[in-house]
């Protein structure tokens, strides 16, 4: 190969390098972050490797009503949200083995009711676009997203190139740790309450990738010594034959905990029309009570010891900070 070849080959390659970097760059820049709501995997990178004891996955029933720094005042176990907004449970497999690249929890909670949920529930853009790129994130990509969204997950730019215009300072700001730890405040009570009526019908296709999912979590937490809690929220949105059919078939393996939050209500004490955000929510004062009574099962039950060095400082500052945001007057919702 004569000089001149290599010398162009080279620049070629430089070249290429430059552009890929300044495609990273921009496309770094324009892809919103997302600081609550879910899928908060920017927050979730800067918690200090192997600093989190308990995990939460799920959809908005998780990330509404689970207060990690109330957990953890019950606990003594730090604790961190990583659910997504209707998060499918083939999802919540990919979240798992992806949080633990950077943490070793004692125990996972997953809340059950996405057992129901069909394979694509329309939340697919926000949660696998703010997962870390990787092999997890192109597994999600191809098999958790509809087809016709993929080349925008691939090629990010694709959705985004639009917001150049409307970039804020936020959008330049680097991530730091969430004081709620994924867990999304929501201040305003229901005041007309209504029962919730509405149960998920599932189909026999749905059920049978979604315990696949299911096995693959138990298989998964076994391997890696985790003790695994299967849980329904405090709400009936998934019936009770579908959850009792969950219990049958998880019920007897090593290691898995079911927890059916309906059967404590009355331990919970969450009153409808001041402690929901909606009939499917908590609003923070219901979700205080939820995690108070999730952190006194868990330290009842779990036998967990919690982390040795844990920063106290943090998850005291973290527990001032919503009591603080909570201790302000709670507003009726629209």
């Amino acid at each position: 190969m004569n000089k001149a070849l290599k010398k162009e080959l080279l620049t070629l390659v430089v070249s290429l390098a430059v552009l890929a970097a300044l495609l990273a760059g921009m496309t770094h820049l324009v892809t919103p972050k997302q600081h609550d709501f879910g899928a908060m995997w920017g927050h979730f990178l800067q918690e200090e490797p192997d600093s989190i004891d308990v995990m939460f996955f799920g959809s908005s029933i998780t990330y509404c009503d689970v207060v990690p720094a109330v957990y953890w005042e019950q606990s003594g176990l730090t604790a961190f949200v990583h659910a997504g907004p209707e998060q499918t449970l083939p999802m919540t497999v990919l979240y798992l083995r992806e949080s633990l690249k950077t943490q070793s929890p004692q125990a996972v909670f997953v809340e059950c009711t996405g057992v129901a949920f069909p394979q694509y529930m329309g939340y697919t853009k926000t949660n696998i676009g703010q997962m870390p790129w990787g092999w997890n994130r192109l597994h999600a990509t191809f098999t958790c997203a509809e087809p016709e969204v993929r080349k925008g997950l691939l090629f990010p730019l694709y959705f985004y190139h639009d917001r150049w215009d409307s970039l804020t300072e936020n959008d330049l700001q680097p991530y730091d740790k969430d004081m709620l730890a994924g867990y999304t405040f929501l201040h305003e009570y229901s005041g007309r309450w209504r029962a919730n009526t509405e149960q998920l019908v599932i189909e026999s296709a749905d059920w049978e990738r979604n315990t696949a999912a299911l096995e693959e979590i138990c298989a998964l937490c076994r391997e890696q010594g985790i003790t695994l809690v299967l849980y329904r929220a405090p709400v009936e949105r998934l019936a009770n034959e579908d959850w009792a059919r969950l219990e049958a078939q998880f019920s007897d393996q090593d290691g898995v905990y079911l927890l059916d939050g309906n059967d404590y209500l009355d331990r919970i004490d969450a009153v409808p029309v001041t402690d929901y955000y909606d009939t499917m929510h908590y609003n923070a004062s219901g979700a205080a009570k939820f995690s108070s009574f999730l952190g006194e099962w868990s330290r009842e039950n779990l036998g967990l010891t919690p982390l040795l060095g844990q920063d106290e400082a943090l998850w005291t500052e973290r527990l001032a900070y919503f009591e603080e945001l909570a201790a302000a007057p709670m507003q009726p919702k629209e």
